[in-house]
């Protein structure tokens, strides 16, 4: 919702991968668990990404991991 996307900006502040300081503003809403494979729609489970790295998380390419801080890191699978 538009709430939802709002607090996860507050929350946020810029794109979540790690190294990244796209403002929050240019970013894109995630889901970490795909709302198709019953992932929740809370901020819980979301997080901002720029465009560049929303593209990644769902390119199989790539693996996501999630950092303690709650940052992403992706890393192509070999």
């Amino acid at each position: 919702s538009p709430g939802q996307r709002i607090a996860m900006g507050v929350r946020d502040e810029r794109c979540r991968t790690h190294g990244c300081d796209i403002p929050a503003a240019w970013c894109e809403a995630h889901h970490l668990e795909p709302w198709g494979k019953q992932g929740k729609t809370d901020i819980e489970d979301g997080v901002l990404l720029c465009n560049w790295h929303h593209h990644r998380a769902h390119d199989p390419a790539y693996e996501t991991s999630r950092m303690p801080n709650g940052d992403v890191r992706f890393s192509r699978r070999t």
